[in-house]
């Protein structure tokens, strides 16, 4: 590695600037580079690139207009190329130590070589190869084509400490997203997504392209074509024990099932026949191929280009080859955790919460929160009496009824009521609202989902549904924004109280679980704007708070993504210890990203005014080093979600 530059001028234990010749000038802005100290070696980073010419100085200038004749004869040459000279400023990330950095505890001595940070050197400080990190993309360097180097990003921190995703719109928040899931799936997390616009929606089907490509291929390679044919069965095999046992032990799931749509049964329910349905739909070829993709990037710590089908596939060749093409083989000898094998990537469906009277351990509080959310009115005090008086009765009658039926039994009570009772006219009034929102959900088909049951559902150990991994709340339809409040302060709650209980307990074996709140700013608003006063809105908050306050030692996690950070609740957002920013220009947004952000420095700020589409800085606890970095996440393998509208194409596209 040659040289590239030398230390001069004042120099110390957090910074240091070298000069360097001019040709390097476009490739060394946020570049890596080692100062050579003998003994060791001092890492850094070009923070800013700055050119002077001495000749050209305030006191030169003053010089030469004053004495205008030799001013006029010299002026040609004083801004001769040769004159110019061109340092680089450089902060101090640490001594390097192994594959590892230390504290610098003396200063850089000037006079010193500086050269560029090897890509070897690079990953081994940001790439830590343990199967439950991620492997999402590259470090965003100037000369990343010559020095390009992998970074990992710890999976336990990003799902149990809290994560932010933020920046303007277009610049790849919900890539980036995309690719995060993909990398916490396929390594086991387990997620409830909230998904306003449909986003994820194909989490886990490789884009159509490079399916249409492996088709061709498969025809070519009969080994390939097993391969998948002995996953597939291996699929159907696992998830017909799990049907017999937990649906219908009558039904036996295969592609017949799948062919003749046996899923849609009336005796079957909603949520089981959205669930069948989508393991037929992961039994096709672009699901196989997005787990064999996946599996091959964990194991062979390799990160999938699915814009390059030939050295995919080649890849891919590899790999199998390894296993003999055999499955069996590679199951018995991956060590891949078994369960990661077979599991359902996830379930996509639209729902509202039921509000169902539960005689075990309900609390009433929770019922009344939903009444006021579905409602939009905030029910008082004087209120809350009589609706905790007639729940005691319902208990104690054991009333058992639920939904509209159960809203209606109150509504007998309230109208029963003296005409003189001042919170009569009130309380009427927000039941049959809550009748009405509930009514209007129905007709729009989503389902109703008594979430107390579903969690345990989902996360217990011998849960129903823990064979998937993530649960994607379609919002798309349920309307208005209130609404996708009040369902996410009924997912969470639940999920926060069956932890805090320890009713599920990681620690017994149960699942963690990790929300992703995209739209958050729509979600759990910040107090002061549109809506913040609705019912809705403030139960969402303030259990999403609970959640990124006390959640981290249940397993309860948060990624929050936003083209606003400023106008999200706050404490939620300041509890996130690993930060991933896109392009952030508004002040308001610049300033709270740094107020929040560990690592983030002056030059990050200025950096995320002009980062391009898909370039992040990501900052705090996931990282290896706790260090600012820029990278660039990978594409990701699935598709996209819902198309957004073209009009104008499509006006002449006719």
């Amino acid at each position: 590695m040659s040289k590239i530059g030398t230390v001069f001028g004042e120099a110390s234990t957090n910074k240091f600037t070298f000069i360097f010749p001019r040709d390097l000038e476009q490739s060394l802005k946020n570049a890596f580079v080692y100062v050579d100290m003998k003994e060791y070696k001092v890492v850094g980073k070009v923070i800013d690139i700055i050119t002077e010419n001495p000749l050209l100085s305030p006191e030169t200038i003053k010089f030469f207009v004053e004495k205008k004749k030799i001013g006029s004869e010299i002026s040609k040459y004083l801004k001769s190329e040769r004159f110019m000279f061109f340092t680089a400023e450089c902060e101090v990330l640490g001594e390097l130590s192994g594959n590892d950095i230390t504290a610098l505890t003396k200063p850089v001595e000037t006079g010193a070589d500086v050269y560029f940070l090897e890509a070897e050197n690079l990953e081994n400080l940001f790439f830590e190869d343990k199967a439950y990190n991620l492997y999402p993309g590259y470090i965003q360097t100037p000369n990343e084509e010559e020095n390009l180097a992998k970074f990992s990003l710890k999976g336990d921190e990003i799902i149990t400490m809290h994560c932010g995703i933020f920046g303007m719109t277009g610049m790849g928040k919900t890539t980036t997203t995309g690719t995060l899931l993909e990398e916490l799936t396929i390594r086991g997390a387990k997620s409830i997504i909230f998904d306003p616009h449909g986003d994820y929606i194909n989490l886990g089907f490789v884009k159509e392209r490079f399916t249409k490509f492996m088709k061709n291929k498969i025809n070519e390679n009969k080994e390939l074509k097993n391969f998948l044919k002995e996953y597939q069965e291996y699929l159907i095999e696992n998830w017909n024990l799990w049907i017999q046992e937990k649906i219908n032990d009558k039904l036996v799931f295969g592609k017949e099932f799948c062919k003749e749509k046996i899923y849609k049964n009336s005796s079957i329910s909603n949520l089981d026949q959205l669930l069948l349905q989508e393991m037929c739909k992961e039994l096709k070829l672009s699901s196989l191929l997005f787990r064999l993709i996946m599996l091959m990037s964990v194991l062979e710590k390799e990160i999938p280009d699915i814009d390059n089908e030939g050295e995919l596939y080649k890849k891919l060749d590899e790999f199998l080859r390894k296993y003999e093409y055999s499955f069996h083989k590679f199951k018995e000898e991956s060590g891949v955790p078994e369960e990661i094998l077979y599991r359902v990537i996830k379930l996509t469906l639209a729902a509202y919460p039921s509000i169902e009277f539960d005689y075990n351990g309900y609390d009433k509080y929770y019922i009344l929160n939903l009444i006021s959310a579905f409602s939009g009115e905030e029910i008082t005090e004087a209120q809350e009496g009589y609706f905790i008086n007639w729940l005691e009765e319902l208990e104690n009658h054991r009333y058992i009824d639920n939904n509209n039926n159960f809203l209606n039994e109150l509504l007998i009570r309230a109208k029963s009521l003296p005409d003189r009772d001042r919170s009569r006219a009130a309380i009427i009034r927000k039941i049959e609202k809550a009748i009405t929102t509930l009514e209007t959900l129905q007709k729009n088909g989503i389902i109703p989902i008594n979430n107390k049951n579903f969690i345990t559902d989902f996360a217990s150990q011998n849960g129903k549904y823990n064979i998937i991994s993530n649960i994607n709340l379609d919002l798309s339809d349920v309307s208005p924004e209130i609404m996708q409040r009040g369902l996410l302060y009924d997912v969470a709650y639940n999920a926060f109280s069956k932890y805090k209980s320890k009713e599920l307990s990681i620690n017994k074996g149960d699942s963690q679980i990790t929300f992703v709140i995209e739209e958050a700013r729509v979600l759990i608003p910040k107090s002061g704007i549109e809506d913040i006063d609705h019912p809705a809105s403030k139960a969402a908050r303030n259990i999403v708070r609970r959640v990124a306050t006390e959640g981290r030692k249940m397993g309860l996690g948060l990624i929050i993504i936003s083209q606003k950070p400023s106008a999200v609740d706050n404490i939620p957002v300041s509890q996130c210890n690993t930060l991933i920013l896109h392009r952030v220009i508004n002040p308001e947004d610049l300033s709270f990203v740094k107020s929040v952000g560990e690592s983030i420095s002056e030059e990050d700020i200025e950096n995320l005014k002009l980062v391009e589409r898909g370039v992040s800085i990501i900052t705090g606890t996931a990282l290896k080093i706790r260090k600012s970095l820029m990278v660039k996440f990978r594409n990701r393998l699935s598709k996209e979600g819902r198309e957004h509208p073209q009009p104008l194409k499509s006006l002449w596209d006719r």
